[in-house]
């Protein structure tokens, strides 16, 4: 369970190549680098894994053949690295962009203390790039929300990509969680507490990950000083989404069901029935009929969950977006 060994920075995509060109562009330029890249293609339709393989060919390419989610993808490429003897692994979303010495800096806070198992840095919006988008995990107790620190706060420090340092107001940490979509996760982290849990499908994987770390006695680190940009929900879509209003209230279900204490589930199902309401609200009032109905759907299989009554199967496709009308 040795973490030395080389470090493996691992893409995960699915369709949205210029955004995946992008990343791998920002991930090949890190300076210093990571030993070995790879690309994990979740069954993408617009030929990523071959366009990849041909543009970077230091690059090595997995391609699953069908989309395997969040999880699913991203454990495939975890176990690729960790059968050829990653001592950390670098997670990215495909639609991230990296500062050129972010991962010198992660593994420096990595190697500073065994006890540390995952290292997330700092994350900005994209446009406008002095927001912040990831400060930090946060789930507050009682009520179990999950939130991320510092979100759409203006960062004067940072102007965006090659921008200036930190301004000392936002000290490195131990947070309740790192962001999935950037993150250095230790082999000694991984190898103990296993891999992401595939039964989530999508979202709060990584918050289930990091609890299941801290409880393990690793500690989940925020470090500001390593730095990257987010092209948010891409892939999915962008804003509020059927897709998303079901499945963050389906998988913070089953994270409450998880880890959250007895007395604390009935004062979470009254936070999320408010949070759901002022959602419906607000896609009601938008026009937007598909989320209100995922919205709906999602808190009923939320109540379902947290009842410990099955909820009915269903898949992200269900959700998607309709195709246009030639």
């Amino acid at each position: 369970m040795s973490d030395a060994g080389p470090v493996w920075a691992l893409v995960l995509a699915f369709n949205e190549y210029e955004r995946t060109r992008e990343c791998l562009r920002s991930v090949l330029a890190l300076d210093p680098p990571a030993e070995r890249v790879l690309l994990v293609d979740n069954g993408s339709s617009d030929d990523t894994a071959a366009r990849a393989g041909a543009e970077f060919p230091s690059v090595e390419v997995l391609a699953l053949g069908a989309n395997r989610y969040f999880a699913g993808g991203v454990n495939a490429g975890l176990k690729r690295a960790l059968e050829q003897g990653a001592g950390a692994v670098l997670l990215l979303n495909n639609d991230l962009v990296l500062e050129r010495g972010a991962l010198g800096v992660l593994k420096e806070v990595l190697a500073a203390d065994p006890a540390r198992g995952a290292i997330a840095p700092k994350i900005f919006f994209y446009d406008p790039p002095d927001r912040i988008w990831f400060a930090g995990g946060l789930v507050t107790r009682g009520f179990r929300l999950i939130r991320h620190r510092g979100m759409n706060r203006k960062d004067d420090a940072h102007a965006g990509p090659g921008g200036g340092a930190g301004d000392g107001r936002d000290p490195a940490r131990p947070i309740d969680y790192a962001s999935g979509a950037a993150v250095l996760l230790s082999r000694r982290a991984l190898t103990t507490v296993g891999l992401l849990d595939e039964s989530y499908v999508i979202y709060v994987e990584d918050v289930d990950w990091s609890a299941r770390a801290r409880r393990a006695g690793f500690v989940v680190w925020y470090e500001p000083r390593a730095r990257a940009w987010h092209h948010v929900s891409v892939a999915s879509g962008g804003g509020l989404t059927p897709l998303k209003a079901y499945y963050r209230l389906r998988s913070g279900a089953l994270y409450l069901t998880r880890h959250a204490d007895r007395w604390e589930r009935p004062l979470a199902w009254l936070a999320y029935a408010a949070w759901t309401a002022w959602l419906l609200v607000n896609t009601t009032l938008r026009g937007d009929a598909r989320t209100a109905g995922a919205l709906c759907l999602g808190f009923a299989d939320f109540t379902r969950i947290l009842l410990r009554w099955p909820p009915p199967v269903r898949r992200p496709e269900a959700f998607a977006r309709p195709a246009p009308r030639p």
